[in-house]
């Protein structure tokens, strides 16, 4: 307490010592005795040399605290601070009045304005679909560009029109196509994001509130705009509709080229605004390119390009009035509850879904739930463990049309479950229907698969889910999985498509990271440096 009273102590007293010390100047001065003169005098005048440096020593320090510096807790550093709290309690400075200069001076005086967008943005006459791409842009910009002060209004009144799930639905329909140009429909339905998260460029080019129409392009592609577009509006049109939305565009060749050396493959997209004819094909593989013939009416992709790239994105995982399980992760989440699970029962209730989901169409008994599902540390689970753990199911999943998800237990004690589906089991029907189809036709199906995965399975958790090894389900899921990332790779290599096929044999290895056969794949796919070739002096 001492010492944090010793600032306001000395503050006080230094106060006054400021305060009375030209009084006591001033009046001893003036009783000065002829006998005492010069010592008198002379110890005055210390006196007032010293009262001057204390005046000092405060301004200082009134300066100092005014830029943010921090002082310690003595007597002038407490004083200084009541000075600076009651400047600041102080009616603010008026603002100086300008006075426009005349002759030769007015001459070297400029004003300075910000300058009006030069595309302005009819916010309130734009339909939803481009108001949400232009807000992403926006938003995007805001991320990595400092933003004008006189701006700000103008995006906030951009940022409100955002709305991720129509950047979401036309992400999902635009799928993995190359490029193309389509209009937007005001009846698709809407869906989550796509999963396939390659870097995609779009521009809206006809505005029409009601069904926009876009173009759009990925590495490889060309982005077809109207032939009266110019350079700078093209670049204040075109969007990024990955995360991040990092798109460089450039005409210039060293800038080109140095885009591609330091670009990321999964955030950054490469436009190249000059001549499309002066890139090779090398080159020309790894950007996107610009089309201004005009041609900009809706397409569909053709064969040879619709053979691997160019087909509609998988369905959103799981069936929208269902419930869906998804294991191919770290940690297995349950997507569509009705209601959360008991928290006491949360682990339990997640396994016996899983399980359930697994054998769709199976009935199951208690005693096999108890002994392979519910048991902890080698302990069956009791009766009422299974009772109270299928009652927190059973009210979680809900009812659907046909009633309950999880029906009530049987005489028998036997349990069944419907309407409630699983990516594993997803991923086995999409492999199958694969294995029936040729390699070209069969890439689409196997992308949907393996966009499923999204992680090594289970490595997250810690108790439970042995019999998901035990019965064998993990082997049929590595088995398919391999087939599906070899089976993928090669076609992704035919197509000249690089990253693709290290994209396989990448979800291929989370499900069996072990696989000598998926590790030698991943050495056969050509390196970054080879630009897509197979040859490294191509670089």
């Amino acid at each position: 307490m001492r010492r944090f009273a010793a600032g306001p102590l000395h503050g006080v007293a230094l106060g006054v010592y400021f305060l009375l010390t030209p009084y006591v100047i001033v009046t001893r001065w003036s009783a000065i005795q002829r006998a005492d003169t010069a010592v008198v005098r002379t110890l005055l005048v210390a006196l007032a040399l010293f009262w001057l440096v204390f005046v000092v020593q405060l301004v200082r320090n009134v300066g100092q605290l005014r830029h943010g510096a921090v002082l310690g807790l003595g007597g002038t550093a407490w004083l200084a601070g009541l000075i600076v709290a009651a400047l600041a309690l102080g009616p603010s400075p008026s603002a100086p009045i300008h006075v426009r200069p005349t002759g030769p001076e007015a001459v070297a005086t400029t004003v300075t304005r910000h300058a009006p967008s030069p595309h302005p943005t009819p916010i309130d006459a734009t339909g939803a679909l481009p108001l949400a791409l232009m807000a992403k842009r926006r938003l995007d910009h805001s991320r990595f560009e400092q933003t004008d002060d006189d701006d700000i209004d103008e995006l906030i009144a951009m940022l409100r029109g955002a709305d991720p799930s129509l950047v979401g639905q036309l992400r999902r329909i635009i799928g993995t196509r190359r490029d193309g140009v389509l209009r937007v429909a005001r009846d698709y339905a809407y869906a989550a994001p796509a999963l396939d998260d390659a870097p995609v460029v779009a521009c809206v080019v006809d505005d029409d509130a009601s069904e926009p129409l876009v173009s759009f392009a990925r590495e490889g592609g060309t982005l077809r705009v109207p032939a009266h577009w110019t350079r700078d509006h093209l670049v204040a049109n075109m969007v990024g509709l990955h995360d991040g939305g990092r798109i460089v565009a450039t005409d210039v060749d060293y800038d080109f080229l140095r885009a591609l050396a330091i670009r990321s493959v999964r955030r950054h997209l490469v436009v190249y605004l000059g001549d499309p004819s002066l890139l090779d094909d090398v080159l020309r593989a790894c950007a996107v390119t610009i089309d201004r013939s005009g041609d900009v009416s809706e397409n569909e992709p053709t064969r040879a390009a619709a053979s691997f790239a160019g087909f509609a994105q998988d369905e959103a995982p799981g069936d929208d009035s269902g419930v869906f399980v998804a294991l191919l992760r770290s940690d297995p989440v349950i997507h569509g509850l009705l209601t959360p699970f008991t928290p006491s029962l949360r682990r339990r209730s997640i396994e016996m879904v899983a399980y359930a989901a697994l054998h769709r169409g199976e009935a199951i008994s208690g005693d096999r739930l108890r002994s392979r599902v519910l048991v902890h540390a080698d302990v069956d689970a009791s009766l009422r463990t299974l009772a109270n753990t299928a009652t927190s199911v059973r009210r979680s999943l809900g009812t659907d049309a046909d009633g309950p998800r999880l029906h009530p237990v049987s005489a028998d004690g036997l349990y069944r479950i419907h309407g409630v589906t699983s990516d594993v089991g997803r991923l086995h029907d999409l492999v199958r229907d694969a294995r029936r189809r040729s390699n070209v036709d069969a890439a689409p199906l196997l992308i949907q698969a393996l966009s499923l995965v999204r992680g090594e399975p289970l490595a997250g958790v810690r108790h439970g889910f042995e019999w998901f090894t035990i019965e064998g389900h993990l082997a049929r899921l590595q088995r398919d999985g391999e087939w599906a990332a070899l089976a993928l790779h090669e076609a992704a290599l035919a197509a000249g498509d690089v990253e693709r096929a290290y994209w396989a044999i990448e979800r291929g290895r989370l499900l069996d990271p072990f696989n000598d056969v998926l590790t030698d794949a991943l050495a056969r796919v050509p390196r970054l440096r080879e630009f897509g070739g197979d040859r490294t002096g191509t670089a």
